[in-house]
């Protein structure tokens, strides 16, 4: 059965992961982006997240009370390099109807983390389902060259248009069209090469019919 490809916001949800080597840490690394609260559990730390239980980035807790702080928690990652102690933490995980990742047993996962692709609020998910890692990360980084880093601005400037656009209770069928339009042209070229005024341009050819112009692309450039 393969598995459901989807988006979860972390913001200001728990997430313990037990284990301290590097594996815990390019994982913690990972999750730091999405504004999650994290407790790590492991009597041994890599110097990296020692220094960021110091900083208060992760908090340590005691290996002893992870069932008391999975009474309020949303997510494990059991990260360690023992398999047998990442199938128990799965086993607890489950008890307490949370999601559980394990690094080395995708049988014992409710969920799996992808390999991605992340440019700003872009982001392209890559998984084998736990089959190949190795391929995932391939392919995010044949990718990656594909998806040059003006795609986060380019995203911005869609996003902030698209708010203005369906402000405006127009048909969707027309607001289909507009969005296409945009997609379609060479706005994303013009942002890499910084042609503002082509930029400037397009839109107003696109949207000038539409709404006025002028404070959306103040917001446009202030933003990108």
């Amino acid at each position: 059965m393969p598995y459901c490809p989807i988006f979860l916001d972390l913001k200001h949800q728990n997430v313990v992961v037990v284990g301290g080597g590097e594996v815990a840490e390019r994982k913690i690394k990972n999750l730091l982006i999405y504004g999650c609260t994290i407790y790590i559990s492991s009597p041994h730390l890599t110097p990296h997240l020692q220094h960021l239980v110091a900083t208060k980035k992760i908090h340590h807790i005691p290996y002893e009370s992870l069932d008391t702080y999975m009474d309020d928690t949303f997510m494990v990652i059991a990260a360690t390099d023992d398999t047998e102690v990442n199938s128990k933490i799965a086993s607890r995980a489950k008890k307490h109807g949370l999601l559980i990742n394990t690094v080395d047993q995708p049988k014992d996962c409710n969920f799996i983390m992808p390999s991605v692709v992340k440019r700003g609020n872009l982001q392209i998910a890559i998984s084998t389902a736990g089959k190949s890692p190795a391929l995932a990360k391939k392919i995010r980084k044949n990718l990656e060259g594909s998806f040059p880093s003006e795609y986060d601005s380019f995203v911005e400037l869609l996003g902030i248009i698209r708010t203005k656009l369906l402000s405006l209770d127009q048909p969707s069928s027309k607001n289909k069209i507009i969005f296409q339009q945009l997609v379609d042209s060479n706005l994303l070229e013009m942002i890499t090469h910084k042609n503002w005024d082509g930029v400037r341009a397009t839109l107003k050819s696109i949207l000038e019919e539409h709404f006025p112009i002028e404070d959306t692309l103040t917001q446009v450039f202030k933003e990108i």
